[in-house]
């Protein structure tokens, strides 16, 4: 707090679109009375005691890492800055009581001043701040937990104004003086290691520097952006070791024998799974792949490194604040103490700036030419890398009773683990994230009977009393990352489809079948009939068709329902999606909708429009211009309706996007009769 009574906050999480900073202000703010507009200043600050609580209590403590991800932001620092808040509210009591001599007992807080009752004098919160910090820290405060005046209200955005304004600061805003610029190019082989690179075109250029060539990448410095990456598009390179042969077909062959290996489980059964399948009459199979996505944030990966001999500093939009820490230890070999990181706005990442391959460049660039260097990837040279959505391949099955109701599942999911590459790196497993035995939480997300860091929400999940889930790791040789929503779009893609297709069988209606499945759960059942309600199921007009979908995920209750039609040129249409969704207890009603949109947008690209292929081993798309995105006039009307109670709160970050493809694709099959079961959907499958 200023001598002004304005509020600066140092945050543990990073803002990347998703609305954290007004969240975890509005809690702190709370405590003391204000209003969000008291604030002056947010930032993301790297402190050992930031250290992601949730993530460390999932991993057994083994985890101890300071980013933002897996929707777990609010839920681990939200109870944390109600005591901030709380523990100034409290010093600045104390500091006002010893002012005007009198007992706590006759004065509070209004947001603005401590009040005095004898008298109704006031002295502002910015008066007492000096004396307030002179204080002992108290060790226990007392917080609300009812009657809030910001928390659970629409309140507005902290950081729209100067976004609006161009106050904020983003990766490609750094200026530091003497600063240089480069760019990054890597082979287009994927899996190739360089061995020459001919720079002669590239040193005509007026204001090209150098190049530092790496194994498998090259940094071009120069004295501007756009000159570095001219210069990188003069550049010839000589490689070995790719992956020349590698295409779709390798990759979907693989996955299917990959998929006939024994699994691994993690506690992911309950019943007598083998003896059920074995004595029903009726069993159902299928399968359901998902390919492979980009990221593709608005902003490419950026960030400015400043190394000396004895200190280095560094600046990027990054999900992963210990990430620049650990790489500029090991590049320039100094002390943690010595090191600086400072954390942007991020323009998007949905898991990208989590990965280290973007810190490295300047921090390197600027140790070997001795000053500061800002690094700026051209869209292509980041999609070139890899780091992708994993494939998948998740083959189901079902034992049926004799109504047609599911008596046991059992679901075999294959697919390339994201995860693996940190334990590597390291240098242990951090279970139930990721096993030494290969499991892999991030792959089998949205999966019935599996570890979740938020909470054990199974109630909400269908009632089927036998049920085997197994993951095989499938070893692909991409870079493979977390995407949002991580393993639950394939996997709760292939649950709903199937549940869809038992409904069906069973010639039951598809939401009259989920809450036959879901008696147990009085939430999930509001939500389907809410939902039902809400749509005007199966009473729209006579050239549309509904598909529905229900999700237990990050602790969120959801049900979408899509209303489509499809032409002559088997070209789909949503005109209108409808989701009803029981997160718990909601902090910020705007940011929850805000959030759930933009998850909807997000699976809309990934089911129907974008999808990232292999020929010759060089992945294909390399921009908008062929890796599609949902535009605005594509995007359908959303009518979203929030059911708000006091029940434990969920994660809302990723929960949008996974139920985007099942609710699509059982539309589709109410409209033709066809059952899409595979992800993004291609016209050939409406034939």
């Amino acid at each position: 707090m200023t001598n002004g009574g304005k509020i600066r906050i140092g945050m543990p999480v990073v803002e990347m679109g998703q609305g954290i900073y007004t969240s975890l202000a509005m809690c702190a703010l709370e405590e003391l009375e204000m209003d969000i507009d008291q604030v002056e200043h947010i930032e993301t600050i790297l402190h050992p005691n930031f250290k992601n609580p949730i993530l460390s209590k999932f991993t057994d403590e083994k985890l101890q890492v300071q980013g933002t991800g897996a929707s777990t932001s609010l839920k681990a620092w939200g109870t944390y800055f109600q005591n901030v808040g709380a523990t100034a509210r409290e010093m600045l009591l104390t500091a006002a009581s010893q002012h005007w001599k009198i007992e706590r007992k006759h004065i509070y807080v209004n947001g603005i001043s401590v009040v005095n009752t004898y008298n109704n004098r006031e002295i502002s919160y910015g008066m007492l701040c000096d004396q307030a910090s002179k204080l002992d820290v108290p060790k226990i405060v007392k917080t609300k937990n009812s009657n809030f005046k910001l928390i659970g209200k629409p309140i507005k955005r902290w950081d729209t104004k100067i976004k609006i304004n161009g106050k904020a600061i983003y990766g490609a805003d750094v200026r530091v003086p003497g600063m240089l610029y480069g760019t990054v190019v890597n082979p287009p082989v994927l899996g190739s290691k360089i061995i020459n690179v001919d720079e002669k075109q590239a040193k005509k250029l007026s204001g090209f520097i150098s190049v530092i060539p790496l194994e498998r990448q090259v940094i071009v410095i120069a004295k501007s952006t756009w000159i570095a990456m001219e210069a990188a598009n003069l550049l010839e390179f000589e490689t070995e070791e790719g992956l020349s042969d590698l295409d779709d077909q390798i990759i979907e062959k693989k996955l299917e024998e990959d998929s006939l290996k024994p699994g691994i489980t993690s506690d992911g059964f309950i019943g007598k799974i083998e003896k059920k399948m074995k004595d029903s009459s009726k069993i159902l199979s299928q399968t359901y792949s998902m390919g492979m996505q980009a990221h593709a944030a608005l902003e490419t990966l950026t960030a400015t490194a400043s190394v000396s001999e004895f200190s280095c500093e560094f600046w990027g939009p990054v999900q992963f604040q210990d990430n620049p820490l650990y790489a500029a230890m090991q590049i320039t070999g100094l002390p943690a103490n010595k090191i600086k990181v400072n954390t942007t706005y991020l323009g998007g990442s949905f898991g990208r700036k989590g990965e280290i391959d973007m810190v490295i460049p300047p921090i390197l660039a600027s140790k070997v030419i001795g000053k500061p260097v800002q690094i700026t990837w051209s869209r292509e040279a980041e999609m070139a890398t890899g780091y992708l959505l994993p494939p998948s391949l998740n083959k189901l099955s079902v034992a049926l009773s004799a109504d047609g109701m599911p008596t046991a599942l059992k679901v075999k999911v294959t697919s390339p683990s994201a995860s693996k590459k940190f334990a590597d790196a390291l240098g242990y497993y951090f279970p139930p994230w990721i096993s030494e035995d290969g499991y892999d939480w991030a792959a089998m997300e949205g999966m019935p009977q599996q570890p979740s860091p938020l909470t054990d929400s199974t109630i909400h999940n269908y009632n089927i009393p036998n049920i085997k889930v197994e993951y095989v790791p499938s070893e692909i040789p991409i870079n493979f990352a977390f995407w949002r929503g991580i393993g639950a779009s394939a996997n709760l893609f292939s649950i709903e489809s199937m549940i869809d297709e038992i409904a069906y069988y069973s010639k039951s209606d598809s939401i009259d079948f989920r809450i036959k499945l879901l008696r147990h759960s009085p939430r999930a059942i509001n939500v389907l009939q809410k939902s039902r309600e809400l749509s005007n199921w199966r009473k729209v007009s006579p050239s549309h068709y509904q598909g529905v979908a229900y999700g237990n995920y990050l602790n969120t209750i959801q049900a979408h329902i899509f209303e489509i039609s499809i032409d002559l040129k088997n070209e789909i249409s949503i005109h209108r999606i409808t989701c009803v969704l029981d997160c718990g207890f909601v902090n910020n009603p705007n940011i929850v909708k805000q959030q759930v949109h933009s998850g909807i947008i997000w699976g809309l690209t990934a089911a129907t429009k974008s999808e990232i292929n292999i020929k010759d081993g060089k992945i294909i798309q390399n921009n908008y211009d062929n890796y599609k995105m949902i535009r605005l006039k594509d995007t359908p009307r959303i009518d979203f309706h929030l059911i708000n109670n006091n029940e434990i709160s969920g994660g809302i970050g990723e929960v949008g996007t996974p139920l985007v493809g099942p609710a699509i694709a059982n539309a589709v099959f109410a409209a033709t009769g066809k059952r899409v079961r595979r992800l993004p959907i291609r016209k050939e499958d409406l034939i």
